[in-house]
C-alpha cells in the first residue's frame, strides 16, 4: 500500500503535499493528537486541493476540468490515507475509513492507470 500511496503522491506538486504534512507535523509538535482538529484539516485539505488545481492550471497548463476533478479526488484519497486517525469521526465516511481509504487508493490507481495523468514538470524530471 505504501508504494501505491507514494505513486499517488507523485501526481501532486511537492509544495502541496509538503504543506499538508507540514501542518500535520506542526499540530503534533504542539501536542495536538492525531484524532483532533478534524474539521481544520478537512479545510486545509480543501484549500490545498484548490492550490493544487491552480498550480496545475498555471504552471503545468492542465486546463481540463475533468482532469482537475480527478486530481482533486486523488488528493483527498491520499490525504485520507495518510491521516486515517484524524478522519474517523468524519460524517458518512469516517466509521469505515480504515477500509474505504485503502480501497479508494486501489480503485483510483486502477482507474487512472488506464490514462496518462498529468504530472508536474518537476515530478516528470525527478
Amino acid at each position: 500500500m505504501t508504494t501505491k500511496l507514494e505513486s499517488l503522491r507523485l501526481f501532486f506538486p511537492a509544495e502541496v503535499t509538503a504543506a499538508y504534512v507540514g501542518i500535520q507535523n506542526l499540530l503534533a509538535a504542539n501536542g495536538v493528537k492525531k484524532t483532533e482538529y478534524m474539521l481544520f484539516m478537512v479545510t486545509v485539505a480543501a484549500l490545498l486541493a484548490i492550490i493544487n488545481a491552480v498550480l496545475y492550471w498555471q504552471k503545468h497548463k492542465t486546463r481540463s476540468i475533468p482532469w482537475q476533478i480527478v486530481l482533486a479526488v486523488g488528493f483527498f484519497v491520499w490525504v485520507a490515507n495518510i491521516d486515517l486517525e484524524r478522519f474517523k469521526d468524519l460524517p458518512l465516511l469516517g466509521a469505515n475509513i480504515e477500509i474505504t481509504a485503502p480501497v479508494a487508493v486501489i480503485f483510483y490507481t486502477l482507474l487512472t492507470s488506464m490514462f496518462d495523468l498529468p504530472k508536474g514538470q518537476a515530478d516528470a524530471h525527478g
